[in-house]
């Protein structure tokens, strides 16, 4: 009789155990979706920080990014003549004086922006004699602004000079072309100068 008794009251906890497996009072498919959701808005965050991370690399990049260039027409021998040419021509401002960042190269006389920001150009042209002269700037290939002059009269030497504040990217190319049929005289006093510096990024 005992033996009966406690093999009803052996099945009675199993009973009671396997309703409480097939019917758990936690919801295990719940806690595993909110699970895969704290992991997908954590990965989210990792993204956000990443982002931020490089963003705080480029600003900092661009407020320790210096650029400052200055550069005169060379004159081998004492003086020199450019021009006159039947198509405008690239200048090269050889003798450099100053080229913080290398965004000028003195072997093309194209200056290359390293950042995104506000320059500032100028440049000076020296007139001689009995011919006009003219200088253009260009953007990537485009007319920005320009210098002329006419022949000097009485006092046989003019200087003409123009400057611009640009928008440049990374990337953009500024350089400056002499006019055709224009001419430019340079000697060691160095009176054609080609100048830029970048004011702030953006």
């Amino acid at each position: 009789m005992m033996k009966m008794e406690v093999s009803i009251l052996l099945l009675c906890v199993l009973s009671t155990l396997a309703q409480d497996l097939m019917s758990p009072t936690v919801d295990i498919l719940a806690e595993i979706k909110k699970i895969k959701t704290m992991e997908e808005k954590l990965n989210a965050l990792n993204d956000e920080v990443r982002e931020l991370r490089s963003k705080n690399e480029d600003l900092l990049f661009a407020v320790r990014t210096k650029v400052a260039f200055s550069a005169s027409l060379s004159a081998i021998g004492g003086v020199k003549y450019f021009g006159p040419h039947e198509e405008e021509t690239t200048l090269v401002y050889e003798n450099v004086l100053t080229n913080i960042g290398n965004a000028y190269d003195a072997n093309t006389g194209i200056f290359t922006a390293p950042v995104k920001g506000v320059y500032f150009f100028n440049f000076v042209v020296f007139n001689p004699y009995d011919i006009s002269t003219g200088v253009r700037l260009f953007k990537n290939g485009h007319f920005v602004v320009g210098a002329t002059d006419n022949p000097p009269k009485q006092d046989t030497e003019d200087t003409t000079c123009n400057s611009v504040s640009l928008i440049l990217e990374q990337g953009d190319r500024i350089y400056l072309q002499l006019i055709e049929k224009r001419r430019i005289y340079t000697d060691s006093l160095r009176r054609n100068t080609f100048s830029g510096h970048l004011l702030f990024t953006m």
